[in-house]
């Protein structure tokens, strides 16, 4: 689910980070020509290039997360996901922290503001430790938490008297 929304993410992470807005002119029913601004933002119906100020979003997904920018600096996370609020501006960045392979990472949730990105070097930094990172509690999405609610209202079975038998097959041990 968050890949169908990564595209959307970087477009509104893209506007949010250089303060662009975009603005439709014209009467309605007819398109209004694109023009730049001085940032090189469009100002019209469509956008027709990057400019060198902006990012795109799936250049930041799977972006490594540093702790500095020395020599001394240590990988601690990746970027997996981007979070917006109602206003279509990027809030939080996830990162995902701990785990071999993939397998037991955790998302943690990090200010935009508290993430400095550095594209010539195709990084992230932030002025956390991975412990900090580590031991900071997973990021619950809305999503997560609907699966743990529909997960706790699922029935669960009676268990087996204390000293009996367990059913073969999971049945309740009656034959027809």
């Amino acid at each position: 689910m968050r890949a169908k929304h990564t595209l959307t993410a970087l477009a509104v992470l893209t506007m949010t980070m250089y303060g662009t807005a975009y603005a439709q002119t014209g009467t309605p029913g007819t398109a209004a020509p694109a023009a730049s601004t001085a940032d090189g933002a469009s100002q019209g119906t469509s956008a027709d290039q990057q400019q060198s100020s902006q990012m795109l979003a799936s250049e930041l997904i799977g972006m490594p997360v540093r702790n500095g920018t020395g020599d001394k600096a240590e990988n601690i996370g990746k970027i997996t996901d981007l979070v917006l609020d109602r206003g279509e501006k990027t809030v939080n960045v996830l990162i995902g922290v701990g785990g071999f392979l993939g397998i037991g990472t955790k998302d943690v949730g990090v200010p935009l503001d508290k993430v400095q990105f550095n594209p010539g070097a195709k990084t992230a930094v932030v002025d956390m430790s991975k412990e900090q990172l580590q031991e900071a509690p997973a990021y619950v999405t809305l999503e997560d938490k609907k699966a743990k609610e529909t997960q706790a209202a699922q029935p669960r079975p009676a268990p087996a008297p204390m000293g009996a038998p367990a059913a073969p097959g999971g049945g309740t041990g009656t034959t027809q």
